[in-house]
């Protein structure tokens, strides 16, 4: 899935600590405020590490 397909009705306006779950069997967390900053955040680590971007099995926020 896409950061937007996975963090719809996930990922909301207001600081918050995202665990998305990719490629079946990583994980990787982000601090972000909103679905463009994370979007942005998972876009470069995808970039760093040579992943796909549309390589997302689920995005959890931490509570």
């Amino acid at each position: 899935m896409t950061i937007r397909e996975a963090g719809k009705g996930v990922v909301i306006t207001g600081w918050g600590i995202y665990h998305i779950g990719f490629m079946e069997d990583d994980e990787t967390v982000f601090t972000a405020y909103n679905m463009k900053e994370l979007g942005e955040l998972w876009k470069d680590f995808c970039k760093d590490n040579e992943f796909p971007t549309n390589s997302i099995d689920y995005i959890e926020k931490e509570w």
